[in-house]
C-alpha cells in the first residue's frame, strides 16, 4: 500500500509540456520531474487525462509522440491509469455542477472526483488559478507546493 502522502494526481498539462520541446512549461516540468524521481511517488491519472494527452500532443507535436507517451504511461510502474465508470462520472458531474468557476471543466470535475474517492491529497497542475480556490473545500494541496 502507499502512504497518503506519496501519491499524487498529475493533469494533463505536465505530460504535455514534458513531451513538447516548445511548451513554455518544458524547462519548468523537467525540474520538477527531477524532483518526482527522487521522491518516487505514486502517480495518478485517469483515462480522460490520459485521453488529453495523447490528443493534444498529437494535434501539437505529433502523432508518433503521442503514441510513444501513450505506450509509456500504460506501462509505467510508478503511474495507475484511473478509469471513469458510471459511478465516478455521476460524482463527476455532480462536482461540475456545483462549481461556479467558469474555467474548470468536466475533466477538471473528474480530477477531483478521482482523487476524492482515491484519497489522494496532492494535485500536480499548471492549472493553479483554476485549482486554488478548491483546495479547502476537496482538502488536497497542490504540487509541488514552493
Amino acid at each position: 500500500m502507499v502512504k497518503e502522502d506519496n501519491q499524487i494526481f498529475v493533469d494533463s498539462n505536465f505530460f504535455i509540456a514534458l513531451f513538447n520541446l516548445t511548451d513554455s512549461l518544458h524547462p519548468k516540468v523537467l525540474k520538477i520531474s527531477r524532483g518526482l524521481k527522487r521522491e518516487n511517488p505514486r502517480l495518478y491519472i485517469s483515462n480522460f487525462i490520459f485521453l488529453e494527452i495523447v490528443t493534444v500532443l498529437s494535434q501539437r507535436v505529433n502523432r508518433e509522440t503521442a503514441v510513444l507517451l501513450g505506450n509509456y504511461l500504460l506501462k509505467d510502474k510508478q503511474l495507475e491509469v484511473i478509469h471513469i465508470d458510471k459511478k465516478l462520472n455521476e460524482i463527476t458531474w455532480e462536482i461540475f455542477k456545483s462549481i461556479n468557476k467558469k474555467n474548470c471543466s468536466f475533466v477538471d470535475a473528474s480530477i477531483l472526483a478521482v482523487m476524492k474517492r482515491e484519497g489522494i491529497k496532492k494535485l500536480l497542475t499548471f492549472d493553479k488559478e483554476d485549482f486554488l480556490s478548491l483546495k479547502r473545500k476537496y482538502r488536497f494541496n497542490l504540487y509541488p507546493t514552493a
